[in-house]
């Protein structure tokens, strides 16, 4: 399958708008509605809102292949306390106003303890404000945008580190590499590629990394010769992009095209271009690195390689989303199956085991990992290999 990455379309006003009338309005799930667990040896029921179609449905068969490989270990361990977990899927396609409607749908359903997604930060933000009406655990594993714990509730939890500490880390490590100017294109998105390249370039600044010109582009475009020809006017001696993996393709197989040589750094939510052959030699930070040793990691790379022999490189977005529903599983365990049961269990976890971080523990108060942190990785022949110290 071709790999494309993460995150975000572009959040409509409408859409937000959208979610705080219904999250106004009298649902059933609301302040007293549904919050039945698991009745003894019945079905642990979690929700997830992704994307089944449409331009994102890639990222929803990566989640769901992870998820099935999940779900199929507890179970065979006995399930949460000896109840089976079972998954509900309903399509969002990542989209503002379709994630409302599933929030809404999810909420109404009693059999739901909690949701997984959305894909993107900006498909669950807007849904935030139905999910918190039902007292209904929103996790949102992949939203990177810091907006989705920091203006949300006690019902928005995550598990990915946030764009801004992402991308001041990039500046951070390019800057360490000798380089000390850079040519840059950015996502033209309010909810996430504007903020993302403002903490780069406040990084950057601070550091004295020179950005000979910043060009902000249309993530649906085909042609980005322009922007990358302007980007690169100055002679930077590198090149950084800051946006997802179906641009980052295009992008740097464009760049080099136009002659630019240069080593092309990026961000975690690029490393799905891996069979791009133009970006090998591409440096990114990540959460997680297929090839290292850590036995958790081996484990769970030949378990989901069995299961998927097709599958040729297993990405943070197939861990992201194994480690989540282990997580909800740890959390359930913890506090209870339904939904006041798995909002303590989030509160009061620590330590659960995870591929992507060796044990993972939430900051109570920004309800995201406790000190993440980023592995610089370089694409070589396909694969993305951690670059030693």
């Amino acid at each position: 399958m071709a790999k494309n990455t993460r995150r975000i379309a572009v959040a409509a006003l409408s859409a937000a708008t959208a979610a705080l009338a219904l999250a106004g309005c009298s649902l059933s799930a609301s302040a007293n509605g549904p919050s039945a667990g698991a009745s003894a040896g019945s079905t642990v029921y979690f929700g997830v809102s992704s994307a089944t179609t449409g331009q994102y449905a890639q990222y929803g068969e990566q989640f769901k292949k992870a998820f099935d490989l999940a779900v199929e270990e507890v179970n065979k361990d006995g399930g949460i306390n000896g109840h089976p977990v079972a998954l509900k899927y309903e399509d969002s396609q990542s989209d503002p106003k379709q994630s409302v409607t599933v929030a809404q749908k999810f909420v109404n359903d009693p059999q739901i303890s909690l949701v997984f997604g959305d894909y993107s930060s900006a498909a669950s933000i807007p849904a935030s404000p139905i999910y918190t009406a039902g007292k209904l655990l929103q996790y949102g594993f992949n939203n990177s945008n810091p907006d989705f714990t920091a203006k949300g509730t006690q019902y928005q939890w995550s598990s990915a580190i946030t764009t801004s500490a992402s991308y001041t880390w990039t500046a951070d490590y390019i800057k360490k590499q000798g380089v000390d100017s850079i040519g840059v294109t950015y996502l033209n998105t309010a909810d996430w590629g504007i903020p993302a390249f403002q903490a780069f370039k406040a990084e950057a600044d601070k550091i004295g990394l020179k950005i000979t010109d910043a060009e902000a582009i249309d993530p649906t475009s085909d042609d980005y010769r322009p922007s990358l020809t302007k980007a690169v006017a100055g002679n930077p001696k590198a090149f950084a992009h800051v946006g997802y993996g179906p641009d980052a393709a295009k992008l740097v197989t464009q760049l080099r095209a136009i002659g630019f040589t240069g080593t092309f750094y990026g961000g975690q939510d690029e490393q799905s271009f891996d069979a791009t052959p133009d970006a090998e030699g591409s440096i990114i930070g990540t959460e997680f690195v297929a090839s290292s040793k850590a036995p958790e990691v081996q484990a769970f790379v030949k378990a989901f390689k069995k299961k998927y022999p097709e599958e040729k490189e297993v990405t943070l977005f197939e861990a992201g989303a194994y480690d989540a529903l282990h997580v909800a599983v740890a959390a359930a365990k913890k506090g209870g199956t339904d939904r006041a049961g798995i909002l303590k269990g989030f509160q009061e976890i620590q330590d659960v085991p995870s591929v992507v971080y060796g044990k993972l523990s939430f900051d109570k108060d920004t309800r995201r990992p406790a000190s993440p942190q980023l592995t610089p990785t370089v694409l070589k022949n396909g694969a993305w290999v951690a670059i030693e110290d």
